[in-house]
């Protein structure tokens, strides 16, 4: 595995990559890797492609300076999995990389659901980053998590909007055996790990009921508060949306998935879940979502 902290080393060995006919596949993440993690550096079947992983905590995609300061490092243990993954290249570009992103972009309403409500300037962060690293790999393929679905649906637009011809590979959510969603802030929560179990608990409920043609949408705010009350300190979102532009749901059939942001302690977790049954609801009642 090469490691490569600059950029215009990386730049001369991608091009030298490209010129012997490999395809570049990206996997950007921000370290602590995990199982998660994991299923994202799995080898391509095809034997062209090389696979250029970053570790970069961003500071521009954090709301709070505590938050950046207590995210989990551990790059050594991290070089070692890469390592064992045979992954070809490690890009630890140094801090200073946020200084020359020069990207103009509108993200428009995508950035602003979600997350994005009380996670001012989040999905700004990321792009900027995500933008500059897509300028200097030049991928073939990203290969990204659908557990930060917003992220990824953010990643896709300024692909399109900046005619890039990156083609995003989309890896599904990573869960314990428990059923809660692999993530790097999982082990800051300690002993109130127990709590993140009602998360998958309640997606799973609500993708039940939909299945049964019995759920009504004021059901949500019946689990927000079953939430709270089991000792999450907040829901800050639980929505059922359009999953290709995060729209809400009409009676117009469309795919859709269950959406969810909690804090326990001071720490943020997300998770959302695909409805693959025929029938959801709107306030006006039932409707085809798939």
């Amino acid at each position: 595995m090469l490691l490569i902290s600059d950029e215009k080393t990386l730049s001369r060995e991608l091009d030298s990559l490209r010129k012997s006919g490999k395809l570049i596949n990206f996997i950007p993440t921000m370290g602590n890797l995990h199982l998660g993690h994991s299923s994202l550096f799995k080898k391509s079947e095809n034997t062209e492609e090389i696979r250029v992983v970053s570790i970069f905590v961003n500071p521009l995609q954090f709301n709070e300076d505590e938050d950046f300061d207590n995210y989990p490092r551990t790059i050594e243990s991290d070089k070692k999995k890469l390592l064992a993954e045979g992954v070809d290249i490690l890009f630890l570009p140094d801090a200073q990389i946020i200084n020359v992103v020069k990207f103009v972009f509108r993200l428009g309403h995508i950035s602003r659901k979600l997350c994005g409500i009380d996670r001012s300037g989040h999905f700004e962060g990321v792009a900027k980053i995500i933008l500059k690293f897509l300028d200097l790999i030049k991928p073939d393929f990203i290969t990204l998590g659908e557990k930060d679905y917003q992220q990824l649906l953010v990643i896709k637009k300024i692909i399109k909007d900046f005619k890039m011809k990156t083609k995003v590979k989309p890896c599904p959510t990573v869960r314990d055996k428990d059923g809660i969603a692999l993530s790097s802030r999982n082990k800051l929560l300690g002993k109130k790990i127990s709590l993140a179990r009602y998360i998958p608990t309640v997606l799973k409920q609500i993708t039940l009921e939909i299945n049964d043609g019995r759920f009504e949408l004021h059901r949500l705010k019946y689990f927000k508060d079953y939430l709270e009350k089991s000792g999450i300190n907040r829901v800050h979102y639980l929505e059922i949306l359009n999953e290709n532009n995060l729209s809400s749901l009409t009676k117009v059939p469309c795919v859709s998935r269950i959406f969810i942001a909690v804090s326990i302690d001071g720490i943020r977790l997300i998770d959302n879940m695909r409805i693959e049954p025929k029938l959801a609801c709107s306030r006006s009642g039932m409707l085809i979502v798939s």
